[in-house]
């Protein structure tokens, strides 16, 4: 796809994305009423996530009906022989059953199996992150260059010491808790401070917009962080698959601006002093 053909996709998701954020916000005026299914303990979906689930497939298929699709709950296969839209409906759906305003609705596209337009929509705060591969990261469709307070593009920390670090912790009873717990004692003593909202999308539009400096989170699945990772390129920060997989497969992640990276990773590795 060519640059141009790109923005105009950005667009279409930034649109879809709205308008999803929208319906669940209308939901939220009365959460009393939602039945709510936990798939696991701390795990849960509602008829909020696959109402968004179903107006985006409808939304992006109006402009797009030849492009595949996989959704969290509508589930799909990824093909890297053609163009895909990858969706998070309702990212932080504890959250969002709960009334806790930290929730999400994340819409990537795919080609060559690889992610080239993200969105990120806020509709608790009204704000809207995208990109597009080559065009910068934008905010409510303005460069974020001179949105973010102090005008800076991605991660301002060079040191770990002054670094605000993101994360989202593993799913009750996930194999991954005493390494996640060993990882936390590390860096929490190393850095400024670690914030956790229960959404990986929003970490991951935090960290590129400049309000993080780092980010980790195991247990990930590919529609938790395709777009966040388009972001972050367009930011100029750098993410790891600490597990070696490509990064529709890997569970572990890592993500900081680039002079902080490896210092952060040593540090969660017990590698650093």
């Amino acid at each position: 796809m060519t640059p141009r053909e790109l923005d105009a996709a950005r667009a279409v998701a930034e649109q879809a994305a709205v308008e999803a954020g929208a319906l669940l916000r209308r939901v939220a005026r009365d959460l009393a009423s939602l039945d709510v299914d936990e798939k696991a303990p701390g795990d849960v979906a509602s008829r909020a996530d696959r109402e968004a689930e179903a107006l985006l497939r409808a939304r992006l298929a109006e402009w797009y009906p030849r492009f595949g699709f996989v959704g969290e709950e509508g589930g799909g296969t990824l093909d890297a022989n053609a163009p895909q839209w990858i969706v998070d409906p309702l990212d932080g759906s504890l959250n969002f059953v709960r009334g806790y305003p930290a929730w999400a609705v994340s819409v990537a596209l795919l080609v060559d199996g690889e992610p080239v337009v993200g969105v990120v929509h806020d509709p608790c705060r009204g704000e809207t992150f995208s990109a597009a591969a080559g065009g910068g990261l934008h905010l409510g469709g303005v460069d974020v260059d001179g949105v973010v307070a102090g005008g800076a593009r991605g991660s301002r920390a060079g040191e770990l010491s002054r670094a605000l670090v993101g994360t989202v912790f593993p799913k009750p009873g996930s194999a991954r808790w005493p390494q996640f717990l060993g990882e936390f004692g590390r860096v929490a003593p190393r850095v400024a401070g670690v914030r956790r909202c229960g959404a990986m999308a929003l970490e991951l539009a935090h960290l590129a917009a400049g309000r993080l400096d780092a980010f980790w989170e195991h247990d990930m699945a590919p529609w938790d962080a395709a777009a966040g990772l388009v972001l972050l390129r367009e930011s100029g920060l750098r993410w790891l698959a600490r597990d070696g997989r490509p990064w529709h497969d890997s569970r572990s992640l890592a993500a900081a601006g680039p002079a902080l990276l490896d210092a952060f990773v040593d540090a969660l590795e017990g590698s650093a002093p």
